[in-house]
């Protein structure tokens, strides 16, 4: 008889070769902090000394939770009652959240922001306080050949009545994780080196850092998760440089919206995000600050609004607004049900758009240019499940439903620009649960659901286009022209209720003729 066995190595592969990038991390890290019922979640980036700390006010980990849930790979977070397997905890004055971190990627994936961490974590549970537990650990460890998984010891202290760990307990855990290295017979003098080197920058007071985020430290009465990460990977500080007025950094891309914040609906986020990035001490910015995001009012202003639901069948029933006028019901069949009940299951949906020239706008000029440029930056149709986005579903570059690919076969017909779009697709973690992501995550696995989900969100683009914006739709009336416009004939499509009362009998036409479809 035999069994199976795990090298060291095996870490490195799930984690760090893995995940997409340092966004989506970060993003793992906040889906963590999410369902630890956390009600902020914090990164603060120091340039001057190479340190990235991540905070939220979650409800932290005991010392069991954390050796037998953050170092135990492939937890069963969904098979709870089963063969002794406990239910992770829950905020008793907080609705039940979904579990979103179900594969574990996001501890593993730390490695990718950088090559060593120290994790802090103090656990509430009701209204007790648990000690505070601090582990350090060095991931380039992991990706080295020779050593076994069992084999690495990871050194776990803990801490009583809210005290936090000093430089010298952090340099004696330090050491304790070096002597790991004696273990390798393969390294050379030159990896030794470096591992020392490394080993240096770790030695820190972790007393000094809480206290530069005073609301979340874990002194005290503070409770939560901290992640100290030193040095940070050097294209984090060239990702966020990156970003200019006209075009978004990776980082915001994926960061940004990470709630669902601009649909009327869900203009109060479940968790709070926030990425500080310390260029000098008199230099702070929030980059993910939810004003570089759209807001419920920029979403409300838009120029055409579609939203509604669809059914089991993939069969959409919701509402159109077009040019801002009261909202018409508005259905569109599936051919590809076949009277069948689809695998992705029921969803929402609702967006906005806007024109792409201000003249042919019903947005204030200044709004509009503020609102195209962010559009331009942002825009595109985000996915949520269960109020958190979904990577990387909404980023301009990835243009998941092919709008811009069949703007390229006839503009005229097909109207809709992937960067003049915003809006959101909501789904659920159960009545979507075929909707699953790739352990990377990088999108959805390309199964029959997901197809499905594509083709019935294809069809809806294509059937809107259609009916209201091609020449000879079902409801165009004047739209399918309205790019053609000279500004005064704006002026009356905009106003017009005080038109039509004044109007010469030829306006009057017009300005009927443009709301034939209502």
């Amino acid at each position: 008889m035999a069994n199976f066995k795990a090298r060291a190595r095996a870490i490195d592969m799930l984690g760090r070769q893995q995940i997409a990038g340092i966004p989506s991390a970060i993003s793992e890290l906040f889906k963590n902090a999410h369902d630890a019922y956390a009600d902020k979640v914090e990164v603060d980036y120091y340039r001057s000394d190479g340190l990235f700390v991540l905070r939220d006010d979650g409800l932290g980990m005991t010392y069991h939770d954390f050796e037998n849930r953050w170092l135990t790979i492939g937890t069963e977070s969904k098979m709870v009652n089963r063969r002794g397997i406990s239910a992770p905890p829950h905020a008793a004055d907080k609705a039940i959240r979904p579990i979103l971190g179900e594969k574990g990627i996001g501890r593993l994936a730390i490695a990718a922001i950088g090559s060593q961490v120290l994790i802090l974590t103090r656990a509430k549970r009701g209204e007790a306080l648990s000690d505070l537990v601090v582990a350090y650990i060095h991931w380039r460890l992991f990706e080295l050949p020779g050593i076994d998984l069992n084999e690495i010891e990871i050194p776990i202290r803990t801490f009583k009545d809210g005290h936090l760990p000093s430089y010298s307990d952090i340099s004696e855990m330090v050491d304790s994780f070096a002597k790991n290295i004696d273990k390798l017979r393969y390294l050379d003098d030159e990896e030794i080196t470096r591992f020392k080197l490394e080993f240096d920058q770790m030695r820190l007071s972790a007393d000094e850092i809480d206290s530069y985020v005073p609301d979340m430290s874990l002194g005290g009465d503070g409770h939560g998760t901290h992640f100290l990460i030193r040095p940070a990977n050097e294209i984090l500080e060239s990702d966020i440089d990156s970003s200019t007025f006209t075009r978004a950094s990776s980082l915001e891309k994926a960061l940004l919206g990470f709630s669902n914040v601009m649909t009327p609906d869900h203009e109060k986020p479940v968790i709070q995000t926030a990425f500080r990035d310390h260029k000098r001490i008199d230099d702070v910015i929030d980059i993910i600050d939810e004003r570089g995001f759209f807001s419920p009012t920029e979403f409300r202003n838009a120029d055409h609004h579609f939203s509604g639901q669809f059914n089991e069948y993939g069969q959409f029933d919701g509402e159109v607004s077009v040019y801002q006028e009261g909202a018409r019901e508005y259905k569109i069949p599936w051919a590809g049900s076949k009277g069948k009940k689809t695998q992705c299951g029921p969803f929402k949906i609702n967006i906005a758009y806007i024109q792409g020239k201000s003249q042919t706008s019903t947005i204030p000029t200044e709004e509009y240019n503020l609102l195209s440029n962010k559009t331009n930056r942002l825009g595109g149709l985000y996915i949520y499940k269960s109020g958190i986005r979904i990577l990387p579903y909404g980023d301009t570059d990835y243009d998941w439903l092919e709008i811009e690919k069949r703007r390229t076969f006839k503009a005229n017909r097909y109207y809709f620009s992937h960067r003049q779009m915003f809006g959101a697709v909501e789904i659920d973690l159960i009545k979507n649960s075929e909707l699953s992501e790739k352990a990377g995550r990088e999108g959805f696995r390309e199964n029959k659901a997901y197809r499905e989900f594509r083709d019935i969100l294809k069809n809806m683009l294509v059937r809107f286009a259609a009916d209201f914006f091609v020449e000879d739709g079902v409801y165009s009336g004047y739209f399918g022209e309205v790019d053609h416009l000279i500004p005064w004939q704006i002026d009356h499509l905009i106003n017009w209720r005080p038109v039509v009362e004044n109007a010469s009998r030829s306006d009057s036409k017009l300005v009927n003729k443009s709301y034939n479809y209502s």
